[in-house]
C-alpha cells in the first residue's frame, strides 16, 4: 500500500513467496471513493489513478503441468452455449449457427492467451447480452407459455379448495398475531367492563346460530350481499362518498390545525404564490446555491416546477396566504384522484375494485403527507394517471381470429391492423392531461410523455401500409390518405400537449435563454454521489469554486462510486415494488429487503399488486404495456440520472397498484365464494377485509407522527420566525439553513449558510448578498464540519458576531425518544 503525492515517484515491491505458487498473480489499483478536486477543501491531488509504469518478471517455468484458471473457461462455455441456442433461433440454420459459434469461441480462446484482461471483462457481460437476444428471439414463445400457465391456473375447483385451506391458515395466524401483538383500546373496555365469558359465549353463539342453524341463509347469504351492495351503482357511490366525507373532513381537520406548509419546495410553492398574488411575479427573495453569483437576494425562481403556485394563488387571493391555505389545492386534488381511481377501475374490473384501490390511497400515509404539505407531487399523480388513463380509453383495439390462435400455437401475436378504433373525445382529454403533468413537473412528466407517445405509436403505425390480405373486388386504400388517417391522433396529441407546455418554454427562453432549465441539473452531478449539503457549496468560479458540476464529473467520482450509486438507486425501486422475502443465494437480490418494510403499499399490498399484475398480463395485456412504457423510461431516469431513494418519485405508480391489488385480492374472494354455492363467502370475506387492514393500519403510526409529535419539532423554528418579523427589519437578509421556510413565515429576505468549512469565504459571501443575521435553525442544520466551523466564528470574540436571541428549550416527544431544540438567532458585525 502506498501513499501517492502530487508529484511523480518511484515504487518497488516484492511479490511475497505465498503467491507465487499459481500461475494467476492479481494487482489492484484502489482508489478513494471521496471526490478531492475542489479547492474548498484541504487535499489538492485530482481524483484517479496515473501508472506510469508497472512492471512483473516471471520466476522460471516450471515442468510441472499448471492448472489453468477454471472460471474464464466455465464463462467461455457458457457463452458458447448461449450463443449457440441465440444464433439458431435468429437463423433457423444448424450449420451457419455452429459455424459462427465455433469462430467466436476460437476468437475468446485466442484472447484468453494474448489479451486474457480484457476478456476476462468481456466474457461476464457477454452472458446478459445473449440471455435478452434469445429471449427476444423467444418471446412469443415466452409470452404464450406465460398466458398458458396463467389461464391454467386460474382454472379448477382444485385451485378453489387450495385458496380456502390456505386462506384460513393464514388467517388463523394473522389472528393469533393480532390478538398477541395488538392492543385494541375497544378490547380493553369489554375487558373491563364484561366477564370474558359472557361476551366470548354471546359471540360464539350468535355465531353457531348462524352459520349451523341458518346455513347458506346466514353468514354466506349476509357475506354475499355486502359484497354485492359494494358491487352496485348505488351502493358503491355512496361508500365512496361516505368514504371521502370522513377521509377529506379528517385531513381538513389536521390542515386547519398546522402551523407550518413543510420545508424546501414546499415552502417554495406558497412563496412564489403569494408573490405571484401580491405582483410580483415569478420571484423569491432568497439565495439556496452557489452555482453563481446573483445581482442581489431577489431574483426568477429556477429551482421548481411552476404550476403548482398557479393552483395556490387563486386561494390566496380570496383566503389569504395562511398556511392552512395553501394546502386546499392538494384537497381537491385528492379528491378528484379518488374519484378517478373509482371510475378507471368501474370500467377495468369492476366497481369493487375501482371503490377498493380509492380506499387505499386515501389511507395510505404517503398521501397523507403529500396533501398536508404544499407538495407538487399530488397534482402530478392526478395528471399522470388522467393521461394514462384517458390514453389508453381512446385507443380501442378488438382482437381477430389470429391473435386469439397465437395464444395457443406461440407465435408472436399479428394484430389485425383495420380493429383499431379511436376515441377523440379521450384523446383530447388525454393530451390535455399530458401537457398538465409536464408543466407540474417538466423533467419527469417529459420522460413519462415520450415513453406514452412511444406506446402510442406502435398502436398505431404498424397499420400505416395496411398489410391486411384483401377481399376480391376490395379496392387497397391510397397509402397518403391511409398514413394521413393513421398520423392524425399522433398529431393531435402531441400538438395539444406541446401547446400547454409553451408557457413554460417561452418563460423560460425570456428569463434563462433555455428552453428548459433548473439547478437540478447541477445537483444531478453531486446527489448520492456525496452528502446531500454538498450541492449548497460554493462553486461559482467568483467563489473560488470549480464551476458547475457537470457530467464529467463522473471521472471525478470514480466509475466505482458511480456503479454503486446506480446500484443503490434499483435497490429502491426493488424495496417498493417487490415483497420482502428472506432469500438467500445468487437470486437474493430479487427480493425487497426483509430489515425494514419499504414497500409503497406494505408487505401485503406487494404480494397483492404480484398476483394482479400476473393476472392483468392475461387480461389487461395493452394496459400492462402502456404502463411499462410510462414507467420505464421514467424509472431509469430517475435511477441513472436523479435518484429514486425518495418515495414521493413513485407515488404516481400508486394508483394503478392500488388497482391491481384490488383486483387480485377480489378476485380471490370470488374463487374462494364459487364453492359450494357460496357457502365460503364469509371466510372469502374475512380474508378480504384482513388483507384491507394490513395494507392500510401500518400507515397509522406515521400518520399519528406527523399530526401528534411533529409539530413540536417546529416550535422552535416558528419561535425565531415570529421573533424575526417583530424585532428586524424588512429588508434584513437572513442567513439560514432553511431560507424556504425563514421566507414564508417571517416575509424577510434570505440566504442558504454555503457548504464550507472556510470561515473567511462564509463571511465574504455574506458580505455580498448583505446578510445581517445568522438563524440557526432547530430542525434543520449544517453537516457537523459545518457546524464546527460556525460554532467556532459565533464563539470567537473578534469575529464581531453576536448572539440577539435564543429560543426556550423546547421539549419533544418524536418515536419514542426525548429530543431537547432550541434555535438562535446572530447579527453580523
Amino acid at each position: 500500500r502506498f501513499h501517492p503525492e502530487t508529484s511523480w515517484a518511484d515504487y518497488t515491491f516484492s511479490v511475497p513467496a505465498t503467491l507465487r505458487n499459481a500461475d494467476d498473480l492479481t494487482i489492484t489499483l484502489a482508489s478513494s471513493a471521496t471526490f478531492t478536486s475542489t479547492r474548498t477543501f484541504s487535499d489538492p491531488r485530482p481524483k484517479g489513478i496515473r501508472v506510469e509504469y508497472l512492471g512483473l518478471r516471471g520466476a522460471a517455468p516450471r515442468d510441472a503441468l499448471m492448472m489453468p484458471a477454471l472460471m474464464p473457461l466455465v464463462l467461455l462455455s457458457l457463452n458458447g452455449t448461449l450463443w449457440l441456442l441465440t444464433l439458431l433461433a435468429f437463423t433457423n440454420r444448424p450449420n451457419l449457427s455452429f459455424a459462427i459459434t465455433t469462430v467466436l469461441v476460437a476468437i475468446l480462446t485466442i484472447g484468453l492467451a494474448f489479451a486474457r484482461g480484457w476478456v476476462v471483462a468481456l466474457l461476464p457481460w457477454m452472458l446478459p447480452v445473449g440471455i435478452l437476444a434469445l429471449g427476444h428471439a423467444w418471446r412469443g414463445a415466452i409470452i404464450g407459455l406465460a398466458l398458458r400457465i396463467i389461464r391454467a391456473y386460474g382454472r379448477g375447483q382444485a385451485l378453489n379448495y387450495g385458496l380456502v385451506v390456505a386462506g384460513a391458515l393464514w388467517l388463523l395466524v394473522v389472528s393469533t398475531w393480532a390478538s398477541m401483538t395488538l392492543a385494541i383500546p375497544a378490547l380493553r373496555i369489554f375487558q373491563t367492563t364484561f366477564p370474558d365469558s359472557l361476551i366470548y359465549g354471546l359471540l360464539g353463539m350468535c355465531v353457531l346460530m348462524m352459520a349451523f342453524v341458518l346455513g347458506r341463509k346466514g353468514l354466506p347469504r349476509i357475506a354475499q350481499s355486502i359484497v354485492d351492495a359494494l358491487a352496485s351503482r348505488t351502493g358503491a357511490r355512496i361508500t365512496l362518498g361516505i368514504l371521502l366525507v370522513l377521509w377529506l373532513g379528517y385531513l381538513g381537520s389536521v390542515i386547519a390545525v398546522m402551523p407550518y406548509v413543510g420545508h424546501a419546495d414546499y415552502a417554495d410553492n406558497a412563496v412564489v404564490a403569494r408573490n405571484l398574488v401580491a405582483g410580483r411575479g415569478w420571484v423569491v427573495d432568497y439565495v439556496t446555491q452557489f452555482y453563481q453569483l446573483y445581482a442581489g437576494i431577489t431574483r426568477p425562481q429556477e429551482t421548481w416546477p411552476l404550476l403548482q403556485p398557479v393552483w395556490i394563488a387563486p386561494f390566496f387571493a380570496a383566503l389569504g396566504p395562511e398556511d392552512w391555505v395553501a394546502k386546499l389545492p392538494n384537497l381537491l386534488f385528492m379528491l378528484l384522484l379518488a374519484l378517478l381511481t373509482y371510475v378507471a377501475g368501474s370500467r377495468l374490473w369492476g366497481r369493487r375494485i375501482g371503490l377498493t384501490a380509492a380506499l387505499l390511497l386515501l389511507t395510505s400515509n404517503l398521501f397523507f403527507k403529500l396533501v398536508i404539505y404544499v407538495t407538487s407531487d399530488l397534482a402530478f399523480v392526478l395528471f399522470a394517471f388522467g393521461a394514462i388513463w384517458w390514453l389508453y380509453q381512446a385507443i380501442e383495439r378488438k382482437p381477430d381470429s389470429r391473435e386469439i390462435l397465437s395464444a395457443t400455437t406461440f407465435q408472436p401475436t399479428n394484430h389485425n391492423r383495420t380493429s383499431l378504433s379511436i376515441k377523440y373525445r379521450s384523446l383530447v382529454s388525454a393530451a390535455i392531461f399530458t401537457g398538465l403533468m409536464i408543466l407540474q413537473k417538466p423533467g419527469s412528466g417529459a420522460i413519462m410523455a415520450f415513453g406514452m407517445g412511444l406506446w402510442l405509436v406502435a398502436q398505431i403505425v404498424p397499420g400505416l401500409f395496411n398489410t391486411q390480405r384483401l377481399t376480391a373486388g376490395q379496392a387497397r386504400p391510397p397509402l397518403l390518405r391511409n398514413g394521413a388517417r393513421r398520423v392524425l391522433p399522433i398529431v393531435i396529441w402531441g400538438l395539444i400537449a406541446l401547446a400547454l407546455v409553451t408557457p413554460l418554454v417561452v418563460r423560460n427562453l425570456q428569463t434563462f435563454g433555455r428552453v428548459y432549465y433548473s439547478t437540478e441539473s447541477y445537483d444531478a452531478w453531486v446527489l448520492e454521489y456525496t452528502t446531500w449539503d454538498r450541492i449548497y457549496a460554493p462553486y461559482a468560479p467568483e467563489l473560488g469554486g470549480d464551476g458547475p458540476p457537470n457530467r464529467s464529473w463522473i471521472l471525478r467520482w470514480g466509475f466505482d462510486r458511480t456503479l454503486t450509486k446506480i446500484g443503490t438507486q434499483f435497490e429502491a425501486v426493488r424495496d417498493y415494488l417487490i415483497p420482502s422475502w428472506q432469500a438467500s443465494g445468487p437470486f437474493v437480490w430479487l427480493a425487497g429487503r426483509a430489515d425494514k418494510d419499504l414497500r409503497l403499499f406494505f408487505d401485503m399490498g406487494a404480494w397483492l399488486t404480484l398476483l394482479g399484475a400476473l393476472g392483468a398480463l392475461a387480461t389487461q395485456r395493452r394496459l400492462m404495456t402502456l404502463l411499462f412504457a410510462a414507467f420505464a423510461p421514467y424509472t431509469l431516469f430517475l435511477a441513472m440520472y436523479w435518484h429514486t431513494n425518495e418515495e414521493r418519485y413513485f407515488v404516481a405508480l400508486m394508483p394503478w397498484l392500488a388497482l391491481l391489488a384490488a383486483a387480485a385480492l377480489w378476485r380471490g374472494y370470488d374463487r374462494i365464494a364459487a364453492i359450494g354455492d357460496r357457502r365460503w363467502a364469509p371466510l372469502g370475506l374475512a380474508l378480504v377485509v384482513t388483507a384491507l387492514a394490513l395494507i392500510i393500519v401500518p400507515s397509522y403510526p406515521s400518520i399519528d407522527r406527523k399530526v401528534r409529535e411533529e409539530p413540536q419539532l417546529y416550535a422552535a423554528d416558528l419561535d425565531v420566525y415570529a421573533w424575526l418579523r417583530a424585532n428586524t427589519p424588512s429588508d434584513a437578509v437572513m442567513m439560514t439553513r432553511n431560507p424556504w421556510q425563514l421566507n414564508w413565515h417571517s416575509e424577510r429576505p434570505a440566504l442558504m449558510i454555503p457548504y464550507t468549512t472556510d470561515r473567511v469565504l462564509l463571511v465574504q459571501i455574506a458580505q455580498y448578498y448583505h446578510a445581517r443575521y445568522l438563524v440557526l435553525d432547530s430542525l434543520q442544520r449544517p453537516d457537523p464540519e459545518i457546524r464546527q466551523m460556525l460554532n467556532a466564528l459565533v464563539a470567537d470574540p473578534s469575529s464581531g458576531v453576536r448572539r440577539v436571541y435564543q429560543t426556550p428549550l423546547y421539549v419533544a416527544e418524536y418515536q419514542g425518544a426525548r429530543k431537547e431544540i432550541q434555535a438562535e438567532v446572530y447579527a453580523f458585525p
